[in-house]
């Protein structure tokens, strides 16, 4: 059985979570910068994007650490087919969660006032980040995890703080760009 040792998990630890501090502030410099522009629904849906996109990678980076312990998968893209299961399992409920919150917002729109067309786009507008947002957190939870992996680092360290922290940058990202392309 593995033991735990104090003194590696805050090493491991501390660098990352540092890390996480100044990609938060980066975050919210960037929402800050375009937030006069932005309406009450884009503002609203910023929470909603990060927090789903956080949970998503949390759930993928836990997955993919624990597989990497347990040697179900190794520290390699092709031929494994326990991977692919959860990279799948990560898109479908990429998909399924971003379409529920899109629906969601849709109704909320209608029901604050907003036009049918303004509704829409706005939906739409947070899909698709929130799809953009799925494949980045796939990108960023396999390179956490593997590159710790293999430099002797425990995933269980640094993967979710990692992936939370850079969700919150590239969740705002990604819905300034959709907002934007759209006219929302």
């Amino acid at each position: 059985m593995r033991v735990f040792k104090f003194g590696k998990i805050i090493i491991e630890s501390y660098k990352v979570l540092l890390g996480g501090v100044a990609i938060a502030i980066a975050a919210g410099h960037l929402l800050h910068t375009y937030s006069p522009r932005l309406t009450a629904t884009v503002l609203m849906m910023v929470p909603l994007i990060n927090g789903l996109g956080g949970n998503l990678g949390s759930l993928f980076g836990a997955r993919l650490s624990s597989a990497l312990h347990l040697g179900t998968i190794e520290p390699k893209l092709k031929g494994q087919e326990t991977l692919q299961i959860n990279l799948s399992a990560l898109g479908i409920l990429g998909g399924v969660i971003f379409i529920f919150a899109g629906g969601l917002l849709f109704g909320m729109n209608l029901i604050g006032g907003a036009s049918l067309l303004a509704s829409l786009k706005a939906s739409f507008a947070f899909l698709i980040a929130g799809l953009i947002l799925t494949v980045l957190i796939a990108l960023i939870a396999l390179t956490a995890a593997f590159a710790s992996y293999t430099r002797g680092i425990d995933p269980d360290n640094v993967v979710i703080p990692i992936v939370t922290s850079t969700v919150d940058l590239l969740g705002i990202t990604c819905l300034l760009i959709t907002v934007h392309l759209l006219g929302v």
